[in-house]
């Protein structure tokens, strides 16, 4: 059996919060934010790799988008 009939027990310092889904956009971007202010604070990176990286991911799955949308054009 792969997963155990134990209930896993729950964190009680974690807060449940209702968030919007802006507000959840806003979070995760302060959040990325921070991380990456930290890592280039730290030599471990500077925020042009960060973009550079993101600019090709982003150019990446629009290829793969447009190969897909292609795909299904010709089926």
């Amino acid at each position: 059996m792969l997963f155990s009939k134990s209930k896993k027990k729950t964190n009680e310092s974690l807060l449940k919060v209702d968030l919007s889904p802006a507000q959840m956009f806003y979070t995760n971007a302060l959040s990325i934010e921070a991380l990456v202010n930290v890592l280039e604070r730290k030599g471990i990176l500077n925020k042009e790799e960060v973009l550079s990286e993101i600019k090709k991911i982003g150019a990446e799955r629009k290829n793969k988008m447009e190969e897909l949308d292609e795909h299904i054009k010709k089926s």
